[in-house]
């Protein structure tokens, strides 16, 4: 317990605390996360990839389970829910965070979206006028998932590289925050996560904002493009060691296009 206050302790002050940013900075990171999860287009604010077990929604595409089919990565819709409606936001009278969602299966969605049902309607109306509240809850998150990346660590050199790695890119050579380098960090934790959730591996091995942190190359002077070819690496191993009737390599082509918008 004293290691772990004083390793929390560690990650706080290295990075000065939370990192706060205005709406418009918020937003602006919102938007480039919105174009690659959903094209920027509205009626991609309530989606369900084929094949997949979830709905996404919203602006990050937060995964919402059904009811008789939880998984084991982060439930990222009731979270980001809890959050805004705590910020103020007011959701239609039948969605509270706990509800599952409303359609059993990609079927059962795709008749919904194409009837446009007043629950599709109600939805993707609060989603689209939550854009602002559900930027911050990313930022939120983000924060919230520093000092657990940095205390993941099972060693003090790895523990040591994450951190440099994570401070490196978060942050301009005069102390500023960096725009472009808090979009990656903020932008990979939404898509797939911290990596500290022993529930999300595969095979034993991770996928998340830690992995890419700890194979991201430190001597690589360009800190975009040695993010981008970390993220690579690690996406290029998930689609590896997943299941196979996951079938991830089909999503490989619009991966690869995320991982660009990292080297701008």
């Amino acid at each position: 317990m004293k290691k772990l206050l004083i390793l929390t302790f560690l990650a706080v002050s290295l990075f000065g605390g939370e990192i706060k940013l205005g709406n418009s900075e918020a937003l602006k990171i919102a938007n480039k996360i919105w174009m690659n999860e959903g094209s920027g287009k509205r009626d991609k604010l309530v989606w369900w990839n084929r094949g997949e077990e979830f709905a996404s929604c919203g602006i990050g595409h937060f995964i919402w389970y059904t009811k008789d089919k939880p998984m084991h990565f982060f439930h990222a819709f009731p979270a980001m829910l809890s959050y805004i409606i705590k910020k103020g936001a007011k959701p239609p009278k039948w969605l509270t965070p706990n509800t599952p969602c409303v359609w059993n299966s990609y079927d059962e969605w795709k008749i919904a979206k194409k009837q446009n049902s007043p629950k599709m309607q109600e939805l993707t109306n609060f989603l689209d006028r939550t854009k602002a509240l559900q930027a911050h809850f990313m930022v939120y998150r983000f924060n919230k998932a520093m000092p657990k990346i940095i205390n993941y660590a099972k060693d003090e050199a790895t523990r040591k590289k994450v951190a440099y790695n994570l401070k490196r890119m978060l942050y301009k050579k005069d102390g500023s925050i960096d725009p472009q380098g808090a979009y990656c960090l903020i932008d990979y934790t939404n898509f797939k996560g911290d990596g500290t959730l022993e529930s999300e591996r595969y095979q034993g091995k991770g996928w998340g904002l830690f992995q890419v942190l700890k194979y991201m190359d430190t001597n690589n002077p360009n800190k975009y493009k040695a993010f981008a070819d970390s993220t690579r690496y690690i996406l290029d191993r998930l689609i590896k060691i997943a299941p196979p009737q996951r079938r991830l390599w089909r999503f490989r082509r619009g991966w690869y296009n995320r991982v660009k918008t990292y080297e701008r």
